[in-house]
């Protein structure tokens, strides 16, 4: 699988998961210097009034899979460690990033709620997130799941009263990409990447249900300080 056969599929996949339409901008660039590739797509913010949430995409495809995408395993290897080497290769597994944002609008900001409905509140996205992300028994799992702690942005005031104005938190996964083989044999059994693709588009689909739906309920308790 090469990298446009991938993007395409992703693509797809995050369609059909209801997660990325056609008014979702997916943006693609090139570092010129290590000529990897990154793809990103921001969703459209939902509304929570006051916050706009939404999930920030994205993958990187580095040259050395590019490599991999562009001959066989057994040409690769020959090419890199000669013909006296061990046929074997390891799986191609390809991360893929997506951040959950809630941001209020520009210029505003709230205060931190109690602890006694902070703490709770940041217990229930964790939770609602772990259940969301973690691939079901049989679904592809690779146990590379990741997910990172919860992220405050803000400022304190003059009073010493620190208020934030953006909340987030992010989480990746790993697809196993299919490998190319020469042999015909090791080409059969390679499996198709295509359950696993939009296993996770589906999950990212119930952890962006799942954050706007804890941010709802995270508004009934905030004061927020327009501009």
């Amino acid at each position: 699988m090469r990298y446009d056969e991938f993007r395409d599929r992703w693509q797809k996949a995050l369609r059909s998961a209801g997660l990325l339409s056609s008014l979702d901008g997916a943006e693609e660039a090139i570092d010129l210097r290590t000529t990897a590739r990154r793809w990103e797509a921001r969703q459209l913010p939902r509304s929570v009034e006051p916050f706009s949430v939404g999930a920030l995409i994205s993958f990187v495809w580095d040259p050395f899979e590019s490599a991999r995408s562009y001959t066989c395993e057994e040409d690769l290897l020959t090419n890199l460690v000669g013909r006296g080497a061990r046929r074997t290769t390891q799986r191609r597994l390809l991360r893929v990033d997506i951040t959950l944002g809630a941001n209020l609008p520009y210029g505003s900001t709230a205060p931190m709620p109690a602890s006694d409905v902070w703490i709770p509140w940041v217990a229930s996205v964790e939770e609602s997130l772990d259940a969301a992300l973690t691939p079901r028994r049989g679904r592809g799992s690779t146990d590379h799941l990741y997910r990172g702690d919860l992220e405050i942005a803000g400022r304190s005031t003059l009073d010493e009263e620190f208020c934030f104005d953006r909340i987030s938190v992010s989480a990746f996964d790993m697809i196993v990409v299919p490998r190319m083989w020469d042999d015909p044999d090791r080409r059969e059994k390679e499996r198709s990447a295509d359950s696993r693709i939009d296993a996770l588009a589906e999950r990212f689909r119930a952890a962006a249900d799942a954050w706007t739906a804890r941010i709802g309920e995270l508004v009934a308790g905030l004061q927020v300080h327009p501009r």
